[in-house]
Protein backbone atom coordinates (compact mmCIF):
# COMPACT_ATOMS: atom_id res chain seq x y z
CA UNK A 1 0.00 0.00 0.00
CA UNK A 2 1.38 3.79 -1.16
CA UNK A 3 0.88 6.11 1.32
CA UNK A 4 0.08 9.89 0.20
CA UNK A 5 2.33 12.39 1.13
CA UNK A 6 0.70 14.77 4.12
CA UNK A 7 -0.13 18.34 2.12
CA UNK A 8 -2.07 20.10 5.60
CA UNK A 9 -1.06 23.53 6.03
CA UNK A 10 0.02 22.01 9.63
CA UNK A 11 2.05 19.67 8.42
CA UNK A 12 4.42 22.82 6.70
CA UNK A 13 6.50 24.42 9.63
CA UNK A 14 7.48 26.93 7.62
CA UNK A 15 4.22 28.03 7.18
CA UNK A 16 3.08 27.57 10.29
CA UNK A 17 5.70 29.83 11.84
CA UNK A 18 5.37 32.65 9.41
CA UNK A 19 1.61 32.84 10.57
CA UNK A 20 2.91 32.90 14.06
CA UNK A 21 4.91 35.40 13.18
CA UNK A 22 2.28 37.77 11.44
CA UNK A 23 0.01 37.52 14.05
CA UNK A 24 2.86 38.20 16.57
CA UNK A 25 3.69 41.51 14.92
CA UNK A 26 0.19 42.54 14.40
CA UNK A 27 -0.34 42.06 18.27
CA UNK A 28 2.57 44.01 19.00
CA UNK A 29 1.64 46.62 16.18
CA UNK A 30 -1.83 46.86 17.87
CA UNK A 31 -0.59 47.02 21.43
CA UNK A 32 1.94 49.44 20.61
CA UNK A 33 -0.64 51.60 18.80
CA UNK A 34 -3.54 51.18 21.44
CA UNK A 35 -2.72 54.53 23.68
CA UNK A 36 -2.67 56.57 20.22
CA UNK A 37 -6.25 54.51 19.22
CA UNK A 38 -6.93 51.48 16.79
CA UNK A 39 -6.39 52.13 13.67
CA UNK A 40 -8.95 52.06 11.14
CA UNK A 41 -11.50 53.01 13.91
CA UNK A 42 -13.38 56.66 13.21
CA UNK A 43 -12.44 59.45 15.49
CA UNK A 44 -13.72 63.02 16.54
CA UNK A 45 -11.30 65.59 16.74
CA UNK A 46 -11.03 68.57 18.77
CA UNK A 47 -8.27 71.38 19.68
CA UNK A 48 -9.00 72.92 23.34
CA UNK A 49 -7.40 76.22 24.18
CA UNK A 50 -6.22 76.68 28.06
CA UNK A 51 -4.49 79.39 29.64
CA UNK A 52 -2.24 76.68 31.58
CA UNK A 53 -1.47 73.01 30.67
CA UNK A 54 -0.30 71.93 33.66
CA UNK A 55 2.07 69.59 32.55
CA UNK A 56 -0.09 67.49 30.49
CA UNK A 57 1.74 64.69 28.55
CA UNK A 58 0.94 63.40 25.48
CA UNK A 59 -1.43 60.55 25.52
CA UNK A 60 -3.49 62.02 28.82
CA UNK A 61 -7.22 60.88 29.49
CA UNK A 62 -9.92 62.96 28.19
CA UNK A 63 -12.96 62.25 30.38
CA UNK A 64 -16.18 63.22 30.51
CA UNK A 65 -18.39 62.24 33.96
CA UNK A 66 -15.22 60.35 34.99
CA UNK A 67 -15.34 57.92 31.49
CA UNK A 68 -11.93 58.04 29.23
CA UNK A 69 -13.67 59.15 25.86
CA UNK A 70 -10.29 59.97 24.19
CA UNK A 71 -7.09 61.06 24.60
CA UNK A 72 -4.33 64.27 24.13
CA UNK A 73 -2.55 63.52 20.87
CA UNK A 74 -0.14 66.53 21.35
CA UNK A 75 -0.06 70.17 22.55
CA UNK A 76 1.46 73.55 21.32
CA UNK A 77 2.49 76.69 23.20
CA UNK A 78 1.11 79.89 22.16
CA UNK A 79 1.91 83.76 22.94
CA UNK A 80 -1.33 86.40 22.22
CA UNK A 81 -1.19 89.41 21.26
CA UNK A 82 -1.65 91.17 24.16
CA UNK A 83 1.13 89.16 25.17
CA UNK A 84 -0.72 86.19 27.12
CA UNK A 85 0.59 82.82 26.75
CA UNK A 86 -2.17 79.96 26.06
CA UNK A 87 -1.47 76.26 25.41
CA UNK A 88 -3.46 74.59 22.26
CA UNK A 89 -4.30 71.28 23.41
CA UNK A 90 -5.40 68.65 20.03
CA UNK A 91 -8.09 66.07 21.96
CA UNK A 92 -8.79 62.57 20.05
CA UNK A 93 -12.14 61.43 20.91
CA UNK A 94 -14.07 58.44 20.32
CA UNK A 95 -17.00 58.95 18.09
CA UNK A 96 -19.61 58.44 20.60
CA UNK A 97 -18.93 61.37 21.84
CA UNK A 98 -19.30 63.34 18.74
CA UNK A 99 -21.15 66.63 17.96
CA UNK A 100 -20.11 68.28 21.59
CA UNK A 101 -21.93 71.21 22.07
CA UNK A 102 -20.21 74.71 21.55
CA UNK A 103 -20.29 75.91 25.70
CA UNK A 104 -18.51 72.88 26.65
CA UNK A 105 -16.33 73.66 29.53
CA UNK A 106 -12.04 72.38 29.84
CA UNK A 107 -10.82 71.83 32.80
CA UNK A 108 -7.24 70.24 33.74
CA UNK A 109 -7.67 68.29 37.06
CA UNK A 110 -5.05 66.01 38.59
CA UNK A 111 -5.27 61.92 38.14
CA UNK A 112 -3.16 61.04 41.18
CA UNK A 113 -1.13 63.11 44.03
CA UNK A 114 2.09 62.10 42.11
CA UNK A 115 1.41 64.94 39.38
CA UNK A 116 -0.79 62.52 36.93
CA UNK A 117 -3.25 64.69 35.16
CA UNK A 118 -6.04 64.41 32.91
CA UNK A 119 -8.50 66.73 30.99
CA UNK A 120 -12.25 67.07 31.73
CA UNK A 121 -15.02 67.97 29.48
CA UNK A 122 -18.14 69.11 30.68
CA UNK A 123 -20.59 69.50 28.00
CA UNK A 124 -22.67 72.49 27.76
CA UNK A 125 -26.64 73.05 27.04
CA UNK A 126 -26.20 75.03 23.65
CA UNK A 127 -27.97 73.44 20.43
CA UNK A 128 -24.93 74.59 18.34
CA UNK A 129 -21.66 72.08 18.32
CA UNK A 130 -18.39 71.97 17.31
CA UNK A 131 -17.60 69.88 14.13
CA UNK A 132 -14.66 67.54 13.96
CA UNK A 133 -11.63 69.44 13.21
CA UNK A 134 -13.19 72.48 15.32
CA UNK A 135 -11.90 74.64 18.47
CA UNK A 136 -13.10 74.91 22.13
CA UNK A 137 -12.17 79.15 22.69
CA UNK A 138 -10.49 79.87 25.90
CA UNK A 139 -13.57 81.50 27.09
CA UNK A 140 -14.33 77.67 27.79
CA UNK A 141 -11.69 76.82 29.98
CA UNK A 142 -11.98 76.39 34.02
CA UNK A 143 -9.03 77.14 36.16
CA UNK A 144 -8.26 74.47 39.01
CA UNK A 145 -6.44 74.30 42.20
CA UNK A 146 -3.36 71.93 41.70
CA UNK A 147 -2.43 70.26 44.93
CA UNK A 148 0.87 71.01 44.69
CA UNK A 149 -0.40 74.80 45.00
CA UNK A 150 -2.30 74.11 48.01
CA UNK A 151 0.29 72.56 49.83
CA UNK A 152 2.80 75.06 48.88
CA UNK A 153 0.35 78.20 50.47
CA UNK A 154 1.74 76.57 53.12
CA UNK A 155 5.30 77.44 53.86
CA UNK A 156 7.51 77.49 56.76
CA UNK A 157 6.20 80.90 57.69
CA UNK A 158 2.53 79.89 57.26
CA UNK A 159 2.65 77.29 59.53
CA UNK A 160 4.03 79.13 62.48
CA UNK A 161 1.95 82.29 61.74
CA UNK A 162 -1.57 79.20 61.76
CA UNK A 163 0.32 78.28 65.23
CA UNK A 164 0.72 81.44 66.48
CA UNK A 165 -3.26 81.89 65.54
CA UNK A 166 -4.27 78.56 67.06
CA UNK A 167 -2.58 79.29 70.20
CA UNK A 168 -3.60 82.63 70.94
CA UNK A 169 -7.30 81.83 69.83
CA UNK A 170 -7.40 79.47 72.02
CA UNK A 171 -6.51 81.48 75.07
CA UNK A 172 -8.86 83.76 74.15
CA UNK A 173 -11.14 81.30 74.07
CA UNK A 174 -10.47 79.64 77.43
CA UNK A 175 -13.13 80.09 80.12
CA UNK A 176 -15.65 81.97 77.81
CA UNK A 177 -17.89 79.16 77.12
CA UNK A 178 -21.21 80.83 78.28
CA UNK A 179 -20.43 83.82 76.74
CA UNK A 180 -19.64 82.07 73.15
CA UNK A 181 -22.77 80.85 73.18
CA UNK A 182 -24.31 84.30 73.92
CA UNK A 183 -22.32 85.46 70.74
CA UNK A 184 -23.61 82.41 68.68
CA UNK A 185 -27.79 83.40 69.34
CA UNK A 186 -27.06 87.13 68.81
CA UNK A 187 -25.25 85.62 65.09
CA UNK A 188 -29.17 84.72 64.23
CA UNK A 189 -30.20 88.07 63.02
CA UNK A 190 -27.17 88.25 61.45
CA UNK A 191 -27.22 85.44 59.52
CA UNK A 192 -30.74 86.04 58.26
CA UNK A 193 -29.52 89.16 56.94
CA UNK A 194 -26.51 88.25 55.70
CA UNK A 195 -28.09 86.09 52.74
CA UNK A 196 -29.54 89.32 50.68
CA UNK A 197 -26.04 91.35 51.69
CA UNK A 198 -24.22 88.30 49.79
CA UNK A 199 -26.48 88.49 47.01
CA UNK A 200 -26.08 91.91 46.81
CA UNK A 201 -22.13 92.00 46.93
CA UNK A 202 -22.41 89.27 44.18
CA UNK A 203 -24.60 90.89 41.91
CA UNK A 204 -22.62 91.75 39.04
CA UNK A 205 -23.85 95.52 39.15
CA UNK A 206 -21.96 95.45 42.44
CA UNK A 207 -18.78 94.97 40.53
CA UNK A 208 -17.09 93.91 43.68
CA UNK A 209 -13.77 92.54 41.66
CA UNK A 210 -13.76 96.38 40.53
CA UNK A 211 -13.86 97.45 44.62
CA UNK A 212 -10.95 94.32 44.77
CA UNK A 213 -8.74 95.53 41.94
CA UNK A 214 -9.17 99.25 43.08
CA UNK A 215 -8.16 98.65 46.72
CA UNK A 216 -5.32 96.56 45.22
CA UNK A 217 -4.17 99.51 43.31
CA UNK A 218 -4.83 102.21 46.63
CA UNK A 219 -2.77 99.62 48.81
CA UNK A 220 0.36 99.59 45.73
CA UNK A 221 0.14 103.17 46.08
CA UNK A 222 -0.08 103.47 49.64
CA UNK A 223 3.21 100.77 49.44
CA UNK A 224 5.91 103.74 49.48
CA UNK A 225 4.29 105.91 51.92
CA UNK A 226 4.29 103.20 54.95
CA UNK A 227 6.61 104.98 57.03
CA UNK A 228 4.69 108.17 56.90
CA UNK A 229 1.44 106.29 57.41
CA UNK A 230 3.18 104.88 60.83
CA UNK A 231 3.56 108.89 62.36
CA UNK A 232 -0.05 108.69 61.22
CA UNK A 233 -0.96 106.19 63.42
CA UNK A 234 0.85 107.38 65.94
CA UNK A 235 -0.64 110.63 66.48
CA UNK A 236 -4.16 109.20 65.64
CA UNK A 237 -2.98 106.89 68.83
CA UNK A 238 -2.41 109.92 70.82
CA UNK A 239 -5.24 111.68 69.76
CA UNK A 240 -7.49 108.24 70.95
CA UNK A 241 -5.45 108.78 74.46
CA UNK A 242 -6.87 112.67 74.82
CA UNK A 243 -10.47 110.94 73.89
CA UNK A 244 -10.51 108.30 76.09
CA UNK A 245 -10.03 110.61 78.92
CA UNK A 246 -13.16 112.59 78.83
CA UNK A 247 -14.98 109.40 77.88
CA UNK A 248 -17.66 110.98 79.54
CA UNK A 249 -18.04 113.51 76.55
CA UNK A 250 -17.14 111.48 74.16
CA UNK A 251 -20.03 108.78 75.58
CA UNK A 252 -22.45 111.56 74.97
CA UNK A 253 -21.32 112.07 71.87
CA UNK A 254 -21.97 108.74 70.77
CA UNK A 255 -25.47 108.70 72.36
CA UNK A 256 -26.52 111.44 70.13
CA UNK A 257 -25.60 109.94 66.54
CA UNK A 258 -28.22 107.56 66.66
CA UNK A 259 -30.88 110.37 67.44
CA UNK A 260 -28.50 112.69 64.67
CA UNK A 261 -28.87 109.51 62.10
CA UNK A 262 -33.01 109.41 62.57
CA UNK A 263 -33.10 112.93 62.50
CA UNK A 264 -30.95 113.78 59.27
CA UNK A 265 -33.07 109.83 57.73
CA UNK A 266 -35.80 112.31 57.86
CA UNK A 267 -34.55 115.35 56.99
CA UNK A 268 -33.54 113.49 53.63
CA UNK A 269 -37.13 112.04 53.27
CA UNK A 270 -38.34 115.39 53.05
CA UNK A 271 -35.55 116.98 50.78
CA UNK A 272 -35.79 114.15 48.39
CA UNK A 273 -38.90 115.87 46.29
CA UNK A 274 -36.46 118.83 46.34
CA UNK A 275 -33.89 116.97 45.31
CA UNK A 276 -35.94 115.43 42.47
CA UNK A 277 -37.23 118.28 40.98
CA UNK A 278 -33.74 119.89 40.95
CA UNK A 279 -32.32 117.03 38.93
CA UNK A 280 -35.59 117.43 36.62
CA UNK A 281 -34.36 121.33 36.40
CA UNK A 282 -30.87 120.62 35.67
CA UNK A 283 -31.60 118.12 33.14
CA UNK A 284 -33.65 121.02 31.61
CA UNK A 285 -31.20 123.36 31.79
CA UNK A 286 -28.89 121.01 29.98
CA UNK A 287 -29.59 122.47 26.20
CA UNK A 288 -29.69 125.90 27.84
CA UNK A 289 -26.38 125.80 29.15
CA UNK A 290 -24.77 124.07 26.39
CA UNK A 291 -25.88 127.03 24.21
CA UNK A 292 -24.06 129.53 26.50
CA UNK A 293 -20.97 129.94 24.98
CA UNK A 294 -22.51 130.61 21.52
CA UNK A 295 -24.90 133.10 23.21
CA UNK A 296 -22.21 134.63 25.58
CA UNK A 297 -19.79 135.20 22.45
CA UNK A 298 -22.93 136.86 20.29
CA UNK A 299 -23.70 139.02 23.55
CA UNK A 300 -20.00 140.37 23.66
CA UNK A 301 -19.97 140.91 19.76
CA UNK A 302 -23.98 142.77 20.26
CA UNK A 303 -22.39 145.15 23.42
CA UNK A 304 -19.17 145.48 21.74
CA UNK A 305 -20.88 146.90 18.62
CA UNK A 306 -24.08 148.42 20.20
CA UNK A 307 -21.75 150.38 23.11
CA UNK A 308 -21.11 153.66 20.27
CA UNK A 309 -24.53 153.38 19.84
CA UNK A 310 -25.38 153.95 22.74
CA UNK A 311 -23.37 156.75 23.39
CA UNK A 312 -24.50 158.59 20.48
CA UNK A 313 -28.31 157.86 21.44
CA UNK A 314 -28.62 160.33 24.20
CA UNK A 315 -28.74 163.15 21.32
CA UNK A 316 -31.01 160.96 19.46
CA UNK A 317 -33.48 160.44 22.13
CA UNK A 318 -33.93 164.47 22.74
CA UNK A 319 -34.31 164.80 19.18
CA UNK A 320 -37.12 161.80 19.43
CA UNK A 321 -38.85 163.44 22.36
CA UNK A 322 -39.49 166.67 20.38
CA UNK A 323 -40.88 164.32 17.35
CA UNK A 324 -43.36 162.02 19.91
CA UNK A 325 -44.62 165.54 21.16
CA UNK A 326 -45.62 166.77 17.83
CA UNK A 327 -46.99 163.47 16.37
CA UNK A 328 -48.99 163.53 19.74
CA UNK A 329 -50.22 167.11 18.89
CA UNK A 330 -51.13 165.83 15.18
CA UNK A 331 -52.76 162.60 16.64
CA UNK A 332 -54.61 164.60 18.41
CA UNK A 333 -56.12 166.91 16.07
CA UNK A 334 -59.76 166.03 15.27
CA UNK A 335 -58.42 167.54 11.39
CA UNK A 336 -56.08 164.58 10.63
CA UNK A 337 -58.44 161.62 12.66
CA UNK A 338 -59.11 160.90 9.32
CA UNK A 339 -55.31 160.30 7.53
CA UNK A 340 -54.04 158.86 10.66
CA UNK A 341 -56.35 156.31 9.87
CA UNK A 342 -55.53 156.03 6.26
CA UNK A 343 -52.35 155.92 7.37
CA UNK A 344 -52.83 153.27 10.01
CA UNK A 345 -54.48 150.74 7.01
CA UNK A 346 -51.68 151.64 4.45
CA UNK A 347 -49.25 150.49 7.09
CA UNK A 348 -51.27 147.59 8.00
CA UNK A 349 -51.46 146.66 4.22
CA UNK A 350 -47.84 146.69 3.94
CA UNK A 351 -47.06 145.00 6.16
CA UNK A 352 -47.15 141.45 4.46
CA UNK A 353 -44.90 143.21 1.71
CA UNK A 354 -42.48 144.41 4.21
CA UNK A 355 -41.97 140.21 5.55
CA UNK A 356 -41.89 139.42 2.42
CA UNK A 357 -39.10 141.97 1.33
CA UNK A 358 -37.15 142.37 4.37
CA UNK A 359 -35.24 139.19 4.31
CA UNK A 360 -34.27 140.09 0.95
CA UNK A 361 -31.68 142.65 2.75
CA UNK A 362 -31.54 141.70 6.56
CA UNK A 363 -30.80 138.02 5.59
CA UNK A 364 -29.37 137.92 2.02
CA UNK A 365 -28.14 141.74 1.38
CA UNK A 366 -28.88 141.98 -2.15
CA UNK A 367 -29.34 146.08 -2.00
CA UNK A 368 -25.86 145.99 -0.85
CA UNK A 369 -24.34 143.75 -2.91
CA UNK A 370 -25.95 145.27 -6.31
CA UNK A 371 -24.77 148.27 -5.13
CA UNK A 372 -21.12 147.12 -4.65
CA UNK A 373 -21.62 145.37 -7.86
CA UNK A 374 -22.76 148.12 -9.75
CA UNK A 375 -20.10 149.80 -10.60
CA UNK A 376 -18.18 147.27 -11.93
CA UNK A 377 -20.86 145.87 -14.01
CA UNK A 378 -20.95 149.43 -15.79
CA UNK A 379 -17.48 149.41 -15.93
CA UNK A 380 -17.01 146.06 -17.48
CA UNK A 381 -17.97 144.33 -20.88
CA UNK A 382 -16.75 143.09 -24.17
CA UNK A 383 -16.22 144.17 -27.94
CA UNK A 384 -20.08 144.75 -28.17
CA UNK A 385 -20.85 146.89 -24.86
CA UNK A 386 -20.80 146.64 -20.96
CA UNK A 387 -22.95 144.30 -19.20
CA UNK A 388 -25.15 147.03 -17.87
CA UNK A 389 -26.91 147.54 -21.51
CA UNK A 390 -30.22 146.11 -22.80
CA UNK A 391 -31.62 145.37 -26.08
CA UNK A 392 -35.56 144.83 -26.46
CA UNK A 393 -36.85 142.64 -28.25
CA UNK A 394 -38.98 143.21 -30.68
CA UNK A 395 -41.20 140.61 -32.90
CA UNK A 396 -39.96 142.33 -36.50
CA UNK A 397 -39.19 140.17 -39.45
CA UNK A 398 -35.80 140.47 -39.01
CA UNK A 399 -36.48 138.88 -35.27
CA UNK A 400 -39.27 136.86 -35.64
CA UNK A 401 -40.41 135.09 -31.90
CA UNK A 402 -41.27 131.49 -32.14
CA UNK A 403 -41.59 130.76 -28.57
CA UNK A 404 -39.31 128.09 -28.66
CA UNK A 405 -36.94 127.47 -25.68
CA UNK A 406 -32.90 128.08 -26.67
CA UNK A 407 -31.00 125.18 -24.84
CA UNK A 408 -28.80 125.85 -22.17
CA UNK A 409 -31.23 128.29 -20.82
CA UNK A 410 -31.54 128.99 -17.43
CA UNK A 411 -33.95 130.94 -15.95
CA UNK A 412 -35.73 130.96 -11.71
CA UNK A 413 -38.06 133.50 -12.28
CA UNK A 414 -39.36 133.13 -8.49
CA UNK A 415 -36.28 132.30 -6.88
CA UNK A 416 -36.14 132.73 -3.25
CA UNK A 417 -34.22 135.86 -1.86
CA UNK A 418 -34.52 134.79 2.16
CA UNK A 419 -38.42 133.91 2.46
CA UNK A 420 -37.16 130.52 3.06
CA UNK A 421 -33.97 131.21 5.06
CA UNK A 422 -32.07 130.26 1.50
CA UNK A 423 -30.35 133.21 -0.74
CA UNK A 424 -31.34 131.11 -4.01
CA UNK A 425 -31.26 134.31 -6.46
CA UNK A 426 -27.48 134.49 -7.62
CA UNK A 427 -26.54 131.00 -5.95
CA UNK A 428 -27.84 129.01 -8.51
CA UNK A 429 -26.29 126.03 -9.23
CA UNK A 430 -25.14 125.81 -12.70
CA UNK A 431 -25.83 122.70 -14.57
CA UNK A 432 -25.62 121.34 -18.02
CA UNK A 433 -29.04 121.52 -20.32
CA UNK A 434 -31.65 123.75 -19.95
CA UNK A 435 -33.31 124.70 -16.30
CA UNK A 436 -36.27 126.17 -15.86
CA UNK A 437 -37.53 126.97 -12.24
CA UNK A 438 -35.39 125.71 -9.14
CA UNK A 439 -31.94 125.00 -9.39
CA UNK A 440 -30.59 121.83 -7.99
CA UNK A 441 -29.27 123.74 -5.09
CA UNK A 442 -32.32 125.42 -3.65
CA UNK A 443 -33.00 123.61 -0.28
CA UNK A 444 -28.98 123.85 -0.09
CA UNK A 445 -28.35 127.34 -1.26
CA UNK A 446 -26.01 129.52 1.55
CA UNK A 447 -28.60 131.15 4.22
CA UNK A 448 -26.62 134.21 4.48
CA UNK A 449 -24.72 136.44 1.72
CA UNK A 450 -21.30 138.15 2.64
CA UNK A 451 -21.74 141.07 4.65
CA UNK A 452 -20.51 144.95 2.92
CA UNK A 453 -19.14 147.36 4.35
CA UNK A 454 -18.11 151.05 3.80
CA UNK A 455 -14.79 151.70 2.45
CA UNK A 456 -12.24 151.97 5.40
CA UNK A 457 -11.87 155.76 4.84
CA UNK A 458 -14.98 156.00 5.33
CA UNK A 459 -15.75 154.31 8.43
CA UNK A 460 -16.69 156.30 11.40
Amino acid sequence: MIRRPNTSLAANPILVGASALLIAIVGVFLAYNANTGLPFVPTYEVTAVVRDADQLTANAEVRIGGKRVGILTGSEAEILPGGVPISRLALKLDRTVSDLPVDTRVRVRPRSIIGLKYIELTPGTSNRTIASGGVLPLSSARSNVDLQDALDAFDEGTRAAVGTVTRELGDGLAGRGAELNRALTAFDPLTRHLGPVMANLAAPETDLSGLLRGLDSAMAAIAPVAVELGGLFDGAATTLHAVARVDDSFAALIEEVPRAERETTAALREIRPVLTRATRLVDALGPGVALLPKASRRLSSALATGTPVIANAGALADRLRATLAALRALVRDPATAGSVIGLTRTLRSLVPTLRYLLPLQERCNYLGLYERNAASTVGEGDSNGNWFRFMPLQNTPDNPYRGKVPEGLHFDPYASTGQDGHCTAGNELFVPGTQIGDPPNASTAPTRNPATLPPAEARP
